[in-house]
């Protein structure tokens, strides 16, 4: 009869190390389940009812809010502001910073300091404190972008009651407030190049354009994926605040988004059922478009 050594029990404690693991894990889990995966579900199983947030039942209607959406050309001119509205993101949150990241490194002494300060400043500023602000500078009677026109002899435009420039208008405060935060980024990958890199690109002669375009750029792909990610995020996230301060959605609807037409749909117009639908398919043009970058990550982005 053969005995059973000490030894071959050391492999029973790894299932209570792994209890224990999930014990740290638990209230994260708990957390994410409840206050993301079941509102995504219970947000699915809306859009196929019929509600209007006040009785107590809905009933179930199948694809009909699709239907409804799908019809409707109020949706469609949203789709096309809210994608209108995410490439002003682009220009404003990616284009632009990194731009002003490469110009700071041609300044020699305390002025890139200075720059950094400034351009960070509006990142402190609560959201709707900077819709006021520029809500206020916005005013066709008194506000100081129409009394500085005013001094140079020309007409203050009615740039959030115009259809043309309202929706430029508006993204604008996005862009402003995030401009400092992803100019930071830009530049610190920019500054986390090697010296050795940037000689030996200018020993063989790589100046200007060639140089952005053959080693800075290369160099930064997951840098510059990440601010594209981050300036879509912010675009979208951000983007209920200023229409509600400063249009509500106006003029004729020309500065609604998607994230700001779900809320209408559900508090304004009481159809909580196309306002879901709305919703999931948001959440699947997102999902589609972090998917399709995260690829270009993978696979057109070198690393090491």
């Amino acid at each position: 009869m053969q005995r059973v050594t000490g030894q071959a029990l050391a492999p029973a404690s790894r299932p209570k190390e792994g209890w224990e693991a999930f014990l740290f894990l638990a209230p994260g889990l708990f957390f994410l389940l409840v206050f993301v995966y079941l509102p995504l579900l219970a947000n699915l199983a809306l859009s196929f009812m019929d509600w209007n947030l006040i009785r107590s039942e809905a009933r179930f209607v199948g694809l009909e809010n699709y239907r409804i959406l799908f019809q409707d050309p109020a949706f469609v001119q949203t789709v096309r502001q809210s994608l209108a509205y995410m490439g002003l993101a682009l220009v404003g949150n990616f284009l632009f910073p990194l731009g002003l990241a490469l110009l700071t490194l041609q300044v020699k002494g305390r002025w890139p300091e200075m720059y950094q300060s400034l351009l960070f400043a509006p990142t402190v500023a609560a959201v709707s404190v900077a819709s006021l602000v520029w809500l206020y500078l916005y005013l066709p009677a008194a506000g100081p972008l129409a009394q500085v026109l005013r001094a140079v002899g020309l007409e203050a435009p009615p740039l959030l009651a115009d259809p043309q420039t309202a929706l430029p208008a508006v993204a604008l405060v996005a862009n402003w407030k995030f401009l400092g935060f992803h100019y930071l980024i830009a530049l610190a990958g920019l500054k986390a190049i090697p010296r050795e890199v940037m000689e030996a690109a200018r020993v063989d002669g790589a100046e200007g354009l060639p140089l952005l375009r053959r080693v800075l750029l290369p160099l930064l792909g997951p840098l510059l994926l990440f601010l594209l990610l981050s300036a879509l995020a912010s675009s979208l996230e951000y983007a209920f605040v200023p229409v509600e301060v400063m249009t509500q959605g106006g003029p004729f609807g020309h500065t609604s988004h998607l994230m700001y037409a779900v809320y209408q749909e559900a508090f304004r117009f009481f159809r909580a059922g196309v306002a879901a639908a709305e919703a999931v398919l948001l959440t699947l043009g997102l999902g589609v478009l972090i998917l399709g970058q995260l690829w270009l990550l993978e696979k057109r982005v070198p690393h090491g």
